[in-house]
C-alpha cells in the first residue's frame, strides 16, 4: 500500500473529528535502529537533523505532498526510515489536519542519534 493510500485514508476519516473524537498517531519522524549511538557520542546525526528539519518545515507550511512523497529524497529518506512502519502514522495525523488547526511542536529532541522523538499537536 502506497503513502497516499494511508494518506487518503486518513482523510475519509475526518469527519470524526467533528465528532469529538480524539485521534492519535504514535510513530517517530527519523526511526534508524541500526546505526544508534548507543555510547552517546553523537547526539544527533547530521542526515536525521536535516529529515527532522524537512518534516517540520512542511508541517509548518501545511505542505503534506512532500510528506507523503518522502521517499523521493533518496538517501535521506532510506536513512531516517529504512522501513516506514515508524513514519506513516504521521500521514494519518496529517490526513486528519483541518486548516484553521494550530500546530505545536514539543518533545522535539533526539534519542541515541537516529531516533527523533519530535511530537506534533492539530488543534
Amino acid at each position: 500500500m502506497g503513502n497516499r493510500v494511508h494518506f487518503n485514508l486518513a482523510k475519509e476519516l475526518f469527519e470524526l473529528r467533528s465528532k469529538g473524537v480524539l485521534v492519535l498517531a504514535s510513530g517517530n519522524i527519523v526511526h534508524n535502529l541500526g546505526i544508534l549511538s548507543w555510547d552517546g557520542k553523537v547526539k544527533s546525526y547530521d542526515w536525521a537533523v536535516e529529515f527532522d528539519e524537512f518534516v517540520k518545515k512542511h508541517i509548518e507550511t501545511n505542505d503534506p505532498l512532500p510528506l507523503i512523497e518522502y521517499q523521493k529524497l533518496g538517501k535521506l529518506a532510506t536513512l531516517a526510515h529504512p522501513s516506514n512502519e515508524h513514519y506513516l502514522p504521521l500521514l494519518y495525523a496529517l490526513g486528519l489536519r483541518d486548516e484553521t488547526d494550530t500546530v505545536q511542536f514539543f518533545n522535539d529532541s533526539f534519542d541515541l542519534g537516529s531516533l527523533s522523538m519530535r511530537s506534533v499537536l492539530f488543534s
